[in-house]
């Protein structure tokens, strides 16, 4: 489970920007505007000059056009193209000709400065997340709250991810991808989506470790059809009337009817575990369940289900790149398979090798590729470096942090775009401060131990005992996560030990 900051950056971004996939007459009208708008928007000086008579600088603007930025949008490509900006423009911060209420965008490619606005005492959470709510018939959740209500919520479930669970959580994971082990076994000759297959198996895995729920094949389909069909709505929500007069717009009432459904499955989930004779304490489901802060049940189904959304797919896509990438570097996969069938089952779990994969992986498609969006309550002051002049993040800025760019700067990763397993050896301390995977700050990842453990464990297990190749590549793009699209592989069973 990654970076819950991640689930809704594109979202968000669609929401307040007007990105459409249907660009029919009424689209352009609307459009219109919103660019006349935000070409027009106040820019503000680039320098400024301090009491002490330092030279301040803002991120500075990069020649790109909406229109441009909007396309790549609408193409799933905004996390690739922020990268070749940076590289094109030789600038890791950055500000992009749009607006949010009058809010500068800054987009900041430097893992320096993203750690030190990630731990700024004036971050928080942005209202542009509000939307992200109607994945639970509205209300509110701790993912898009400040303040006491995401304290509590946080603070409590962080305890359901001590050592002592993560091991449980390994056992789960076991049973799940040994599950998965028997399907492949029995259809050997054909290829699968590897993002498909490793988004119900993650589902399966979170379901019974986090929340003691064991999940049907016909509630999974049931759970990501209508997911999908709630964050498809939320693109257009911002259409001028269309809240208003969703009652008459099919896809509008359509929408509303996935929240509900999707509810009344957080809904099943707390009403089954309630009836467990003796669930397992400090589980996720059971620092929920027994938090008395939360001020009904409508709160703790709300955090229930963001965490469910956030648990499964960025850790299924995650092991579908890693998978992919072995897949294509065969050298790589026949090197991590000879380590693991010389080590015994027990050690593999804790193979440097092993890790040295997964970081690699992690670090190539980061899948929270645009990290999240932040915004602060006073001017952020960046001290000169050898990279940056003096510059200042003025506050109400909307921040991007582009884990893209980070991960794949030279400054920290000789050849950034290379699958290297081995870079991971002996790393400099460059590389081990851009490293970043799960973001960093009082608001990282609060799953990122349930995450690396179930990978490990997914990992070890089908390396050890396949070998995979592609049937076809398909297609990169992004969406609330960077992953693979109709990537197929074909896996073979492991028949000698080296």
């Amino acid at each position: 489970m990654l970076s819950l900051q991640v689930h809704f950056s594109l979202l968000i971004f669609k929401y307040k920007m007007g990105v459409y996939q249907d660009y029919s007459i009424t689209t352009i009208l609307l459009v219109i505007p919103i660019v006349i708008f935000l070409f027009n928007a106040k820019r503000g000086p680039g320098v400024l000059r301090t009491k002490e008579g330092h030279a301040t600088h803002f991120p500075p603007y990069l020649p790109i056009s909406y229109i441009h930025i909007l396309r790549t949008l609408s193409a799933g490509q905004l996390p690739q193209s922020m990268l070749k900006w940076a590289r094109l423009y030789s600038c890791n911060i950055y500000s992009l000709k749009m607006s949010f209420k009058g809010a500068r965008f800054i987009v900041v490619g430097d893992a320096i400065i993203m750690r030190k606005v990630l731990t700024h005492e004036s971050i928080s959470k942005p209202w542009v997340y509000k939307p992200t709510t109607t994945v639970h018939n509205g209300g509110t959740n701790f993912f898009v709250e400040n303040g006491e209500r995401w304290y509590h919520a946080r603070k409590s479930i962080m305890h359901a991810f001590s050592s002592h669970h993560i091991r449980r959580m390994r056992n789960v994971t076991l049973e799940k991808v040994e599950k998965f082990m028997k399907k492949l076994d029995t259809n050997l000759s054909k290829s699968f989506d590897v993002g498909k297959e490793m988004i119900n198996l993650t589902l399966e895995v979170i379901c019974d470790a986090a929340f003691e729920y064991k999940m049907s094949e016909s509630e999974q389909e049931k759970f990501l059809t209508e997911l999908e069909i709630v964050l498809k709505e939320n693109r257009n929500s911002h259409i001028p009337l269309r809240l208003r007069l969703g009652r008459f717009i099919p896809s509008v009432r359509r929408a509303r009817l996935g929240s509900r459904r999707l509810y009344a499955l957080g809904e099943k989930i707390l009403a089954t575990y309630r009836t467990i004779e003796n669930p397992i304490k400090d589980t996720v489901m059971d620092r929920i369940v027994n938090n008395p802060n939360y001020s009904d049940d409508k709160e703790r189904i709300n955090d229930m289900l963001v965490l469910l959304l956030a648990g499964h797919d960025t850790t299924a896509y995650s092991l579908a790149w890693i998978l992919k990438e072995l897949a294509k570097h065969r050298q790589e996969q026949a090197k991590l398979r000879s380590e693991l069938l010389n080590t015994s089952v027990e050690e593999r779990y804790n193979l440097k090798a092993l890790q040295n994969v997964i970081k690699e992986g992690l670090r190539l498609n980061p899948v929270a590729a645009l990290g999240g969006i932040r915004t602060s309550s006073k001017d952020i002051i960046l001290e000169a470096t050898d990279k940056h002049p003096h510059t200042m993040i003025p506050k109400g800025s909307m921040i991007f942090f582009s884990l893209m760019s980070v991960l794949h700067n030279p400054l920290y990763f000789e050849n950034p775009d290379d699958f290297i397993p081995s870079r991971w050896e002996n790393p400099c301390d460059d590389a081990v401060t851009a490293y970043l995977p799960f973001l960093t700050g009082p608001r990282n990842c609060v799953g990122q131990s349930l995450a690396y453990a179930e990978i490990r464990t997914v990992l070890s297990n089908l390396c050890s005992n396949y070998e995979f190749k592609i049937e076809d590549e398909g297609t990169n793009t992004f969406f609330l996560t960077y992953k693979p699209r109709n990537c197929l592989l074909v896996a073979t069973r492991i028949t000698s030990t080296p």
